[in-house]
């Protein structure tokens, strides 16, 4: 696989001294800004790796098998899966035809308590059923599977599939698991499903279910420990700070120390790293800053990460003690190290 890291998306140009001095700090420009940093893509290999199997699920979905190929997409929160999905979908617009809408890929997030219902009707929403809360479970089981040959459905993705787990019992929502694999037997159509690592449990307990959804792809955080990996993250930073639009001091750069911290901040997922960047990008405007530095980012992960660090439990504090943050309480306390 490729280490090659870029920014997908056209990031917000480089701000100048001048631009930053003169502007005000409830300007729109500030907020256009920042949107833009939040919204830059950046296609790191695990992206790059999942896109790539999402296509081939789609790819197979374009001929109706008898028996179609599904993938199952995990992850921890931050690394990446919402990202992964509506990417795609944004490649594969509904379209606005003659005959009807056509919707290729049918993308949504699982509702937070599923029943068959629920689930129905969310996705009767999405396909543009304006009685989408009408009738019984089965009626709208046939109205989805008529819908999908309507709108000529090529490729399901759901996301939040942990969701089929209850979060107080940890009991399995069994009814609605055989409920999504009978739509996907009577649909032929591919499902992709994401959520977190411990959505493989639900297909554990149902054969046909595991059978089905036989590919996985987890979604890892950068590592920083092994050669490669810190290699990687440090093309992923370098690549980030290229296209933030206030100047970056040398030593987020150059200094392996500050790799190092900005790793623990974040555990080295791409949703936290963007999200702290794009805070300080913030801060920094607010601030009339000319570039971004230690004290910033001290700042950004207290706002946007962890509001109860406090002196030396912040990854840019002179004094901390270079760990992860993975402590009962602390911001990533539960992932695996």
């Amino acid at each position: 696989m490729s280490d090659v890291i870029r920014a997908g998306a056209q990031p917000p140009s480089r701000v100048s001294s001048s631009e930053i001095a003169s502007m005000s700090s409830s300007a729109i420009g500030i907020t256009e800004i920042v949107a833009g940093v939040r919204g830059t893509l950046i296609e790191h290999p695990a992206f790059a790796a999942g896109i790539a199997a999402i296509q081939r699920c789609h790819r197979m979905g374009r001929f109706a098998l008898e028996e179609p190929g599904c993938l199952l997409i995990t992850g921890v929160s931050g690394s990446g899966k919402s990202t992964l999905r509506k990417e795609y979908a944004r490649h594969h617009p509904r379209l606005e035809t003659p005959e009807g809408t056509e919707i290729p890929v049918l993308h949504l997030e699982l509702p937070a308590q599923p029943t068959i219902k629920n689930v129905a009707e969310r996705v009767l929403w999405e396909l543009g059923d304006p009685l989408f809360t009408r009738g019984s479970a089965e009626a709208m089981t046939s109205r989805i599977v008529t819908l999908f040959k309507n709108c000529k459905v090529e490729l399901v993705v759901l996301d939040e599939f942990q969701h089929f787990i209850d979060h107080s019992s940890e009991k399995i929502e069994t009814r609605v698991a055989d409920w999504l694999k009978h739509l996907v037997n009577i649909t032929k159509v591919p499902f992709v499903l994401m959520g977190l690592g411990r959505c493989r449990r639900i297909l554990q307990s149902n054969e046909q279910l595991r059978r089905r959804f036989s590919r996985h792809i987890a979604l890892e955080p950068f590592g920083n420990s092994e050669k490669r990996a810190r290699r990687i993250f440090d093309g992923l930073m370098r690549s980030i700070w290229a296209n933030v639009p206030v100047m970056p001091s040398p030593d987020l750069v150059e200094d392996g120390d500050m790799l190092d911290r900005i790793h623990y901040a974040t555990y080295g997922l791409i949703g936290y790293i963007m999200t702290l960047v794009s805070t300080s990008v913030e801060i920094a405007l607010d601030e009339k800053r000319s570039s971004i530095d230690r004290e910033v980012l001290a700042h950004a992960f207290v706002e946007s990460v962890w509001p109860e660090a406090r002196g030396n439990n912040n990854p840019f504090h002179p004094r901390f003690i270079m760990r992860p943050l993975t402590h009962s309480g602390e911001p990533f306390g539960g992932y695996a190290v």
